[in-house]
């Protein structure tokens, strides 16, 4: 009898639920069901350019902060794969290409890699769709937003950003891609300049809404 190596591993190291590490019914965006069950799905606006699956608490938020500070880098596809079937089954509206929101060069050294560019990685080949990462630059190091109200978040931001290459934006509709959005400051200070450079038009996505 023939046994796959997926079956091997799953016996040996099984897969554990993003939201909580329970081991039973994994669904491929990482979940357990009794983790989907807790989840708040976001209730987005028919033809809006701000989208969002759900909102940051429980296990979405316990699954983004293990992506992000406990490097489980793994975790890129199972949010893509949630992005992805969020497009495909709702009235989303067309795009060009996909941006993620960058990083300063010292924090994402440190990391190892940018969250919302591994995200986009593996979305622009679910979807087929262009992937930019070299046009929409950090140039400075910003403060951690966490403890900035909604003025302060804004200033900090404001400059962060730079456009290189902006022929590779001129007339395309462009996937601006987060992983969190709580005021929108950052994104929408890389949006505004990607619009002042020549994108049509930008569609704002996170995973999660604070």
């Amino acid at each position: 009898m023939k046994v796959s190596i997926n079956k091997v591993l799953d016996i040996f190291f099984p897969q554990r639920c993003i939201g909580c590490e329970n081991i039973n019914k994994i669904n491929k965006y990482g979940f357990c069901e009794s983790c989907m069950t807790k989840i708040i799905f976001w209730n987005n606006l028919p033809s809006s350019f701000i989208w969002h699956l759900a909102k940051y608490e429980g296990p979405v938020q316990k699954a983004i902060c293990d992506f992000k500070y406990k490097k489980r880098e793994s975790y890129a596809r199972k949010f893509a794969n949630w992005i992805y079937d969020f497009i495909k089954e709702n009235d989303f509206p067309q795009f060009d290409a996909i941006i993620p929101i960058p990083l300063y060069w010292k924090k994402e050294f440190l990391r190892g890699f940018n969250q919302s560019t591994l995200i986009g990685m593996y979305l622009s080949k679910l979807l087929n769709k262009e992937l930019l990462i070299k046009v929409l630059v950090k140039i400075r190091n910003t403060i951690s937003q966490t403890n900035l109200d909604g003025e302060q978040r804004k200033e900090n931001v404001k400059g962060s950003f730079a456009i290189k290459n902006n022929t590779l934006i001129k007339g395309k509709k462009i996937l601006l891609l987060d992983d969190v959005y709580t005021t929108g400051a950052t994104i929408s200070e890389g949006a505004n300049l990607l619009k002042k450079n020549g994108a049509k038009e930008i569609i704002i996505f996170t995973i999660a809404k604070s």
